[in-house]
């Protein structure tokens, strides 16, 4: 089997029909599907290539559909299917209308959305781990929406017990990727501490495997509310004509501190004493009004200055006709305006088969098959698509780089796999190199099972 998409239109036991595909991973794909008579409703269908571990597939689907929970996406029927003499297991599930990864590519998350997502892994993974499994894939791709509700895939779990920490740990990078859109380098980002309260702590604190399940669910809780200090009781001011004159108490109790966020009450006004009677009332000096006077002065010696200089200034004698002309200043350039940057658009992977009536593709230069560079080093490289004919892969060159010139796509024939043409994109890398360019790839609508590969190892 060369494309997943080959499958669209046939059916499974006579029940199921693959209908779209959804997503491809490897060996595993899942179709949009019916689940048969009598009710007919939209399902999702999930296919796994069994290669020499049917049985094994075929159990742990069976453990998923025995857990009931409400954040685990239900699976209703599993069984073994063959088609185009290949066996299959196949695992049909609720209907999955989009993944957290599709919505990260269009905007972070917001605290509340944030909250809904860590709950939802928070539960099914509780209810995993309590029956000695694990999940093994806790990321963006796996957190899906069936109806209103948040749920965790089940088609990927693991019957032993080896992967909860990183399943906890899957929680923190989870987060990180879905308030910052990127996935986390380390447990002590800077960009965490952007992150809202309770997450950022929640990310650096299961990212880093200090926590465990329970104390993410702790954090998680909402916190009392906080009761406001309670204010002293407004003083209503008597009326002036029967107020008394306030005698000083003999003891002042001591009042409670003013809360910081309140305003301080403002200072009194001491009224000025009247003077006594015997000393006779000092008259203040009358200081005469110059100002004015002063004023206009300034304003006619002003005015002369600027008339005398008006007619005596001097003025520059006119330029000869024959004479060198001045070269008048040049206007300013307008600043130019940058034109609106228009977001390309979003590849989406094709479902259907490369056409083959397209023009001949430009020669292709293969890499070479060696597994390190001149220095020793391991060359790591991308992988988008594998191919049975060299002519198909190198169709699938011409298309892409159509396209995604900037992509720098080429084959590649593993050494000592000569049926096997791999497209790669961007070359020879080290490992740096080559996981920036499977993140730039991803983003620019290139397969979700994009993959790098060291084949020195």
């Amino acid at each position: 089997m060369q494309f997943w998409n080959e499958l669209e239109g046939q059916e499974i036991e006579g029940l199921y029909p693959l209908r779209r595909l959804v997503r491809s991973e490897g060996r595993s794909a899942w179709f949009e599907t019916e689940t048969g008579e009598p009710h007919n409703l939209p399902a999702t269908i999930s296919l796994t290539e069994a290669l020499t571990d049917a049985d094994e597939v075929v159990a742990r689907l069976h453990a998923a559909q025995n857990l009931q929970n409400p954040n685990l996406v239900g699976i209703t029927k599993v069984g073994q299917t063959s088609l185009d003499n290949t066996l299959f297991v196949y695992a049909v599930m609720e209907q999955i209308e989009q993944s957290l990864s599709d919505v990260l590519q269009i905007q972070a998350l917001s605290p509340e959305e944030g909250r809904q997502v860590a709950e939802a892994m928070v539960g099914a993974l509780t209810a995993i781990h309590q029956q000695g499994m694990s999940h093994g894939h806790v990321e963006a791709a796996s957190i899906l929406a069936t109806g209103e509700t948040v749920k965790l895939r089940s088609d990927c779990l693991q019957m032993s017990a080896a992967s909860q920490a990183q399943d906890v740990a899957g929680i923190g990078a989870t987060l990180f990727h879905a308030f910052t859109q990127r996935k986390a380098p380390s447990a002590t980002d800077a960009q965490i501490n952007r992150i809202p309260a309770p997450f950022a702590e929640i990310v650096r604190n299961s990212f880093a495997r200090r926590w465990t399940l329970a104390q993410i669910a702790n954090a998680l809780k909402p916190l009392p509310p906080v009761s406001d200090p309670i204010a002293p009781a407004p003083v209503r001011p008597e009326p002036i004509a029967t107020r008394e004159p306030e005698k000083a108490p003999e003891s002042v109790p001591e009042r409670p501190p003013v809360p910081k966020y309140r305003p301080a009450a403002p200072a009194p006004v001491v009224a000025k004493p009247l003077p006594l009677a015997s000393e006779p009332e000092e008259e203040e000096p009358v200081v005469a009004k110059r100002t004015p006077l002063a004023l206009y002065i300034a304003l006619a010696v002003a005015a002369l200055v600027l008339i005398g200089w008006l007619i005596f200034r001097p003025r520059s004698a006119p330029a000869p006709e024959n004479g060198p002309q001045t070269q008048a200043a040049a206007p300013a350039a307008p600043e130019a305006v940058a034109p609106p940057v228009v977001a390309p658009p979003v590849m989406k992977p094709s479902a259907t088969k490369p056409s083959a009536t397209k023009s001949a593709p430009a020669p292709v230069s293969r890499p070479t098959s060696s597994a390190a560079d001149s220095n020793g080093r391991p060359v790591w490289r991308v992988i988008a698509y594998t191919y049975k004919s060299q002519q198909q892969a190198m169709d699938m060159v011409a298309q892409i780089s159509g396209k995604h010139p900037n992509l720098k796509v080429s084959v590649f024939n593993p050494p000592g796999r000569s049926g096997d043409y791999q497209v790669i994109l961007g070359g020879d890398m080290d490992r740096d190199q080559a996981l920036n360019m499977l993140d730039k790839a991803r983003s620019m609508g290139m397969p979700a099972d994009t993959y790098v590969q060291n084949f020195s190892e």
